[in-house]
């Protein structure tokens, strides 16, 4: 779990490191300068997203979250029984470095 919020983090700079160069900084902003606005402004006619999202489809979204709950549990369990191994270093050194590149 951890190891996916730093691999998540660590993605988010350039070529791997964990800071940002200024020049990708600007490609960035210019790639998102660059974008045409007229698509961005595309207004989708409520027919066309009906064709993809049915009603039931909503309402049976809406009567259960999508976690599997069955997952939920036996981790839950496991925590409470104390067999779940949780490295309690790994997890604060993912956060203090999180937080380090928040800051930056």
């Amino acid at each position: 779990m951890v190891d996916h919020i730093k691999n998540n983090l660590s993605n988010l700079g350039s070529s791997g490191s964990s800071k940002v160069s200024s020049e990708s900084k600007k490609s960035s902003s210019a790639q998102i300068k660059g974008i045409n606005h007229s698509q961005a402004e595309q207004k989708f006619d409520s027919s066309e997203v009906s064709k993809f999202v049915t009603k039931e489809k909503i309402k049976d979204m809406a009567k259960e979250p999508p976690i599997d709950q069955a997952a939920t549990t036996r981790i839950k369990n496991a925590i409470a029984n104390g067999s779940y191994p949780i490295d309690l270093d790994k997890i604060a050194d993912a956060l203090f470095d999180a937080y380090k590149e928040m800051k930056e």
